[in-house]
């Protein structure tokens, strides 16, 4: 069978993995209500309606989408749009899973698909670091 050369490329996306010194339940909040976001995030503004359906904003509404899967503490999903992306981009998936880890710990898996371009996907790698990742694991460990 040969490849279709006509079919477009695999949608860039971007995976990240860490162990979080917090029990999962701290974890998941850290995630999905409001008030902790703004506190680990300092992004000014965070609107949270945590449920299948309800949407989210980020950084003042520049980040934005809507949950398409919540399932307490393991599983959070939602839509990802930048308010610079284009209008017919669609919007990229952001998929976490939390599990517990040995000793109050908690690992967690970062999945982000569905980009609009590479570079899209390049640009959010190391923002996810900068941005979520890195303040989460300092604020909850801190």
């Amino acid at each position: 069978m040969e490849a279709d050369e006509d079919a477009p490329p695999p949608a860039p996306e971007i995976e990240k993995e860490l162990e979080i010194r917090a029990p999962i339940e701290k974890v998941w909040d850290a995630l999905t209500d409001a008030g902790s976001i703004d506190k680990w995030m300092h992004s000014g503004e965070v609107a949270v309606d945590l449920r299948p359906g309800g949407s989210y904003q980020f950084f003042g509404g520049d980040t934005s989408g809507v949950f398409t899967r919540v399932m307490r503490p393991h599983a959070l999903e939602y839509t990802w749009r930048q308010a610079g992306w284009q209008a017919d981009w669609p919007d990229s998936v952001v998929a976490w899973d939390l599990r517990p880890g040995e000793e109050d710990t908690t690992r967690v898996h970062l999945r982000h698909t569905a980009f609009p371009s590479e570079a899209e996907a390049q640009a959010h790698d190391a923002r996810w670091d900068e941005y979520f990742l890195g303040p989460l694991r300092g604020w909850l460990e801190g």
